[in-house]
């Protein structure tokens, strides 16, 4: 049986490392926005921010790269004290496609992208679908929410990337972040359920 006290710090640890992963990759991709040069949030795609070569490659990529490493020891942490191992793994999965994403931007290998990204943003929606039952209502429905809500964006990404609706509604980048956004919303929800758990843990009478 895991030890309470240690289980109890690797959340913690896992809160902070999902809350720092969201936020810094929000705040950068904003950074990234309205920093490079003639951006549409419409038509171009997230990852144009971090192409080689781009004026915002220097801070994008590694804010990239730590978005994925992040929530994978997040997830690290979470699970390893949990005796769930198929957890753990499909935990891990999103921030192993993201790192993928950082290692080959668009223009170096876009299959290698592709894969990264596929593989992090699906792996993504159901670690954050399935999440529901780690947490207590209201925040569980808000959890399906925003699962359901990145789900549809994937299917219409994916599914349709040069239709005339696409085109016409959000455009290829304002779906993307359809995609995307509730994932980090997610890590900050989670990570900070996480750490206030925990401070409540401590301050409840004995």
């Amino acid at each position: 049986m895991a030890n309470p006290d240690k289980r109890g710090t690797d959340e913690r640890n896992a809160g902070a490392l999902l809350f720092i992963s969201g936020t810094e990759f929000l705040l950068l991709t904003m950074f990234g926005e309205a920093t490079y040069p003639g951006y549409s949030v419409h038509a171009n795609a997230i990852s144009d921010l971090g192409a080689l070569g781009a004026a915002t490659f220097w801070f994008y990529e590694p804010a990239v790269l730590v978005w994925g490493l992040f929530w994978f020891l997040g997830a690290y942490f979470f699970w390893r004290n949990r005796r769930r191992r198929g957890s753990m793994m499909l935990g891990l999965l999103p921030g192993a496609g993201i790192m993928l994403v950082a290692a080959f931007p668009e223009n170096v290998s876009i299959a290698l992208h592709s894969a990264g990204s596929v593989l992090g943003i699906f792996t993504g929606i159901i670690v954050v679908l399935l999440s529901y039952r780690e947490v207590r209502p209201p925040l569980r429905f808000c959890f399906l929410s925003l699962g359901v809500v990145s789900l549809v964006g994937a299917l219409v990404e994916f599914g349709g990337y040069n239709s005339a609706f696409m085109q016409q509604t959000l455009g290829p980048g304002g779906w993307e972040r359809a995609v995307v956004y509730p994932l980090l919303i997610w890590e900050v929800a989670f990570g900070s359920y996480l750490l206030s758990q925990r401070k409540l843990a401590a301050t409840e009478p004995s």
